[in-house]
C-alpha cells in the first residue's frame, strides 16, 4: 500500500494473473461442491420459490439495500477526511458507493475498486485511489471478522471450525488495535486511529446488518430462521466470498449458507440467494456503471482561506518549522500537531493570550472530522482552567522554567551551584560564542555523539537536530582549544526567547552547558528581552501516570540543571474531553516523542520571511508536517 509504481513489471502482471486464477479456481471448486450438494434439487422448485417472492418483500429488500449502501459510502468519506485528499464528502460518498457496488459484483476488488475510484474522481492519482481501496478493504475485513466472532459468541455456535475462526478474527482485530496504537516503523503505511477504527466497525455492523436483512426478507414465509442466526451465517458467507476474490463471491457464499443453515429448505435458500444477488449486486452495479460513465465534477473542496503575516508572540511557535502547523482559524491561531490518535494543540495560542472556548470547540470539531481525539498539551494554568470549565479533564505534565534576563545575576545563595559550574567551565578554558554561520559538520558530530549517549533524539513536541532548522534559530557554541564541544539553540520572538536544543560532545568539560545558557541570558538582557524560557522540565511530584518517565535519572538531572539558574516556574497541563481520551492521547504523545517520524517524510517549504510567510489551514495527514526555511 505504498507508492504506486509508475510502470508495471512482468512480475507484477504475473502475480496479478496468478491471484486472479486462484480466485476463479476457488470459486469453481466451491460451485462444484454446491452443485453436488444440490444434485437432487429440482430447478423448477427453485423457480417456484423465486416466483413466490411478494412485492412487499422486494420493496423491503430494496429499502434495506439502499440504506446499506448509504452506510457503505461512508467508508470512503471517513478515509478521504483522514488522508486529507480535499474531496467533498458528497463526492467521496458517491464514488465510494459506486466503487464498492462494482467491485463486489465483478470481483477482484483491489483492481476493480481502484479503477472505479480513479474513474469517478480523476483528480486523484492512481496511487491514492489504490491506497483508498486498500484501506477500505482491509478495515472492512477486520471489522467483518470481529462482527462474525461476536455473532458466534452470542449464539454459542460450536463445531465446524467456527470457534477457531472466531478466535482468529478477534486476534486479528486485537493486533490491528495494538498496531494502531504503536504504529511501528515497519508498517508500509500508517494504520487508521482507534477512533476511526471504531467508526468503521460500527458502519460495518450497520452495512452488513441491512444487507443480511435484505436477503432474510426474501425467504418464503414460514422458513425464516432467527435473524441473529441468519446474520451470523451471512457474515461467514460474506467473508468467505470476499476472501476468495471471486465475482460476487459466487460459490463460497452459497456453500457457507447451505452448511450453516441446514434448517432452511435448499430450494428456498437458493431462490433467496438469486433474488438477493439481483437486488444487492446486479442492480447497484448497473447503477454504478451508469454513474461512472461520466467522471464527477467539482469533486474537490474549495481552497481554504490563506492567511498572511502571522507573527507569533510565543517564541516556541518556531517549532512549527519542524513539527506541526501554525494555523489561524476562525477562533484564533493554534500550533497544531497530528498524533497517531490525537489532534494536539501545543501550548497556548501562538499569537499570545490563553486558550478560548471557541478554540477548544474548533479543535474538537476538526479532530472529530479526522477520526482523532482533541487534546491540549503543555498549556498554561489559565488555559487549563478554561478547558476544565468546558468539561475537559486536566492533568499536570511538566513545569516551565523561565526568568527575566533584565533581573538575572549569578550572585546569591540560590545560584551557588551555578557559580560552581561556571568556575569549572572557566578552569577548563571553555569559550562561548554566539554565531550566525554554523559549523554544521562539527555540530553534526556532536549531535550524533549526544544521540548515541542518550538513546536517540526525541521529537514531536521537541526540536531535533537538523541544519536548516538550526539556521533559523539563535545558536551558541562552546569551544575548547578551538574545538566545538557543545551548543545550545533558542527560538526567538519579539520579547521572548525559548531554549530548544542542548547538545554536548563526549567528554565535554563540566559546566559547559551552564556557561552556554548563562551567555544567552546575558545577551537577552542586552537585547532588552523580558522573558527567557528554559522550556519544560519534569515535575518534582508527578501524577501516577507520569512517574515512570519523570523519575528517571536523566529526567531529574535535567530538572536539577534548569533549577540551578533559580528560575521562576509555571505548571504546564494536558487536557482532553474525558479521562479515557486523556490516557490514550498521553500514550500517543509519549510514543510520538520517543519515536518521531523521520524529518524528511513530509516537507512544506516556506519563504524567506520566516513565520511571516503565507500559511494555509489544511486538513490532517497521518504524519506531521515539517516546515523548513529557504
Amino acid at each position: 500500500m505504498g507508492n504506486f509504481p509508475s510502470k508495471l513489471t512482468v512480475r507484477d502482471v504475473r502475480r496479478a494473473a496468478l491471484k486472479n486464477i486462484f480466485a476463479v479456481s476457488v470459486a469453481g471448486v466451491c460451485l462444484w461442491l454446491v452443485v453436488r450438494q444440490l444434485d437432487d434439487l429440482n430447478i423448477s422448485d427453485i423457480a417456484v420459490s423465486f416466483g413466490a417472492v411478494t412485492s412487499a418483500q422486494w420493496i423491503i429488500a430494496l429499502i434495506a439495500t439502499a440504506l446499506s449502501f448509504a452506510a457503505v459510502g461512508q467508508y470512503d468519506v471517513l478515509f478521504h477526511r483522514w488522508l486529507g485528499t480535499g474531496i467533498r464528502p458528497k463526492s467521496a460518498l458517491l464514488s465510494g458507493t459506486a466503487a464498492i457496488a462494482v467491485a463486489q459484483t465483478l470481483g477482484f476488488g483491489l483492481a476493480t475498486g481502484t479503477i472505479a475510484r480513479w474513474r469517478a474522481l480523476p483528480e486523484l492519482s492512481i496511487g491514492t485511489a489504490l491506497k483508498l481501496t486498500n484501506y477500505v478493504s482491509f478495515s472492512f475485513m477486520v471489522a467483518l471478522g470481529l462482527l462474525s466472532a461476536l455473532a458466534v459468541t452470542a449464539l454459542g455456535l460450536e463445531g465446524t471450525g467456527t470457534a477457531l475462526t472466531a478466535g482468529l478474527a478477534v486476534l486479528a482485530f486485537a493486533v490491528t488495535v495494538a498496531l494502531s496504537l504503536i504504529q511501528p516503523r515497519w508498517l508500509p503505511v500508517p494504520l487508521p486511529p482507534l477512533r476511526l477504527i471504531g467508526r468503521l466497525t460500527l458502519l460495518a455492523a450497520v452495512d452488513t446488518g441491512l444487507a443480511a436483512l435484505a436477503m432474510w426478507v426474501l425467504l418464503p414465509a414460514g422458513v425464516h430462521p432467527p435473524f441473529l442466526l441468519f446474520f451470523a451465517a451471512f457474515l461467514f458467507a460474506l467473508g468467505a466470498g470476499l476472501l476468495s476474490g471471486a465475482p460476487g463471491g459466487v460459490g463460497p457464499f452459497e456453500l457457507c449458507l447451505i452448511a450453516i443453515l441446514p434448517m432452511v429448505p435448499e430450494s428456498d435458500l437458493i431462490a433467496a440467494v438469486l433474488a438477493f444477488r439481483l437486488v444487492y449486486y446486479a442492480l447497484p452495479a448497473c447503477l454504478a456503471l451508469c454513474a461512472l460513465a461520466r467522471p464527477m465534477k467539482d469533486a474537490s473542496e474549495a481552497p481554504l482561506p490563506v492567511v498572511r503575516s502571522l507573527s507569533p508572540q510565543r517564541a516556541e511557535a518556531g517549532l512549527a518549522r519542524q513539527s506541526g502547523q501554525l494555523l489561524r482559524t476562525s477562533a484564533g491561531s493554534l500550533h497544531v500537531l497530528h498524533g497517531t490518535q490525537s489532534l494536539v494543540a501545543l501550548g497556548d495560542p501562538p499569537s499570545g493570550g490563553i486558550m478560548r472556548e471557541t478554540q477548544l470547540e474548533w479543535l474538537k470539531e476538526n479532530a472529530n472530522l479526522k477520526g482523532l481525539w482533541p487534546v491540549l498539551y503543555k498549556c498554561s494554568a489559565n488555559s487549563a482552567v478554561v478547558a476544565r470549565r468546558s468539561g475537559w479533564h486536566v492533568m499536570p505534565v511538566s513545569d516551565e522554567a523561565w526568568l527575566n534576563p533584565q533581573h538575572f545575576s549569578t550572585a546569591g545563595a540560590h545560584r551557588r551551584q551555578l557559580r560552581r559550574k561556571l568556575k569549572k567551565a572557566d578552569k577548563n578554558s571553555v569559550g562561548i560564542e554566539h554565531v550566525c554561520s554554523l559549523p554544521i559538520a562539527q555540530m553534526t558530530r556532536i549531535a550524533e555523539q549526544w544521540a548515541a549517549r542518550c538513546g536517540g533524539e526525541r521529537g514531536f513536541s521537541m526540536g531535533r537536530f537538523e541544519p536548516s532548522y538550526l539556521e533559523e534559530q539563535r545558536c551558541y557554541l562552546a569551544y575548547v582549544n578551538q574545538r566545538v564541544v557543545g551548543f545550545a539553540t533558542f527560538h526567538t520572538a519579539a520579547n521572548e526567547w525559548v531554549l530548544d536544543l542542548m547538545r554536548s560532545a563526549d567528554g565535554v568539560p563540566d559546566g559547559t552547558m551552564h556557561a552556554l545558557i548563562t551567555k544567552a541570558i546575558q545577551d537577552a538582557a542586552t537585547a532588552g528581552v523580558a522573558r527567557l524560557s528554559l522550556a519544560a522540565m519534569p515535575l518534582e511530584s508527578p501524577p501516577k501516570l507520569l512517574r515512570g518517565l519523570s523519575n528517571r535519572p536523566e529526567a531529574q538531572g535535567l530538572r536539577r540543571f534548569k533549577l540551578s539558574f533559580a528560575p521562576q516556574t509555571g505548571r504546564l497541563y494536558m487536557a482532553a474531553p474525558n479521562r479515557t481520551v486523556l490516557a490514550i492521547a498521553g500514550a500517543d504523545i509519549v510514543m510520538r516523542i520517543a519515536r518521531p517520524a523521520p524529518i524528511s517524510s513530509t516537507e512544506t517549504v516556506l519563504g524567506p520571511d520566516d513565520l511571516d510567510a503565507e500559511m494555509q489551514i489544511t486538513t490532517t495527514a497521518p504524519i506531521p508536517v515539517r516546515w523548513t526555511m529557504q
